[in-house]
């Protein structure tokens, strides 16, 4: 592998083992000059190591950043310049490609809109990618291995992806000059499952069961309020832990395999929810012993209702001689008129 004027490379690290049939391989690159393009060859090691396999040419790449895939089949570059010609953006301007280690495919990455890419990386099950780009609010989205996006996470003030390492869980955050917002997904369900912020934070890693999101607030970046704190995997506080002068902080790594791939546990609810889901209280039933059919009950019942209604009292056979009321009226308004006649 003799090319002059190599300025930077990358070799693979793939999770499948290095075999003639799936060989290492070394990405290089070559700055621009005043004459060519800059350059991004892909060479198999050490068997055929002084023909590329795969490259690809780029203008306004003075500088660019690699990311392998896990399985060490594709390639991510982003291309950087100090200086960005259109006057878009203050820190220079950048570009992101896209190309598979055996050469069969090679693309560029379109960003949704402009303003340059902040951050990318690979899932770990090495299939799809993030990146974010554009001006503030950012746009994050989701690729496959063509280069096409597939989620549309939405547009945010976010700069920083993390990968759970199961590739379950996936959190974009905003830090450094942003508040230190942060949206967890799970990425199964294409579905948000929470949202909070780590104030000042320099680093954020996943525990190796991904269970876990822990950020750090680190000296000397940070002079104050140095330490770390822990969330789940839906971003739910768990407690923080204050350090004095806090420099690095590291999980203690695992062997692959440990830990397997866990969904979601299913969450508590709320009270308001538990309130709305809690069933009716049974109603108070009557007791009976064992063995009573209820049918004395119910002739008690029935002797009560019995007594309760009024009972008609018998007068015996009415009087054939006494007048009626209706009778007894028309006769004292006859005797009163006979009166007055007489006077």
């Amino acid at each position: 592998m003799r090319d002059e004027g190599v300025a930077q490379f990358s070799i693979m690290k793939s999770k499948k083992p290095v075999s003639d049939e799936h060989p290492c391989k070394i990405a290089t690159f070559k700055p621009e000059n005043k004459t060519r393009p800059g350059k991004v060859s892909i060479f198999n090691y050490p068997s055929d190591s002084e023909m590329s396999v795969a490259g690809k040419s780029f203008h306004k790449a003075q500088e660019v950043e690699f990311d392998w895939s896990p399985l060490g089949d594709a390639v991510l570059v982003k291309t950087s310049t100090d200086v960005d010609t259109t006057g878009q953006s203050y820190y220079g301007e950048s570009h992101l490609y896209l190309l598979h280690a055996d050469g069969s495919h090679d693309c560029q990455i379109i960003p949704a809109r402009a303003g340059g890419f902040h951050d990318f990386a690979w899932s770990p099950l090495g299939k799809v990618f993030v990146a974010i780009s554009g001006k503030s609010p950012a746009s994050s989205i989701l690729y496959n291995m063509k280069g096409n996006p597939i989620v549309d996470f939405g547009d945010a003030h976010r700069n920083t992806v993390r990968w759970s390492p199961h590739g379950r869980f996936l959190c974009l955050g905003g830090f450094g000059n942003l508040s230190g917002d942060m949206d967890f997904w799970d990425i199964n369900k294409k579905l948000k499952i929470g949202s909070t912020r780590s104030d000042c934070a320099v680093t954020q890693e996943w525990s190796p069961c991904g269970r876990f999101l822990m950020t750090g607030t680190l000296f000397p970046r940070m002079r104050v309020d140095n330490g770390i704190t822990f969330y789940t995997y839906c971003g739910e506080l768990l407690y923080k832990v204050p350090i004095e002068k806090a420099s690095k902080v590291f999980w203690r790594p695992a062997p692959e395999g440990v830990y397997p791939d866990r969904p979601m546990s299913p969450r508590k609810k709320s009270p308001e929810q538990a309130a709305v889901a809690a069933p009716a209280p049974p109603k108070k039933q009557v007791y009976r012993p064992p063995g009573a059919t209820g049918s004395l009950a119910a002739m008690m019942r029935q002797e009560r209702q019995v007594a309760d209604v009024p009972k008609k009292i018998d007068a015996g056979p009415a009087d054939p001689t006494k007048k009626s009321k209706a009778a007894q009226r028309r006769d004292r308004k006859k005797k009163v008129s006979a009166a007055a006649s007489g006077n």
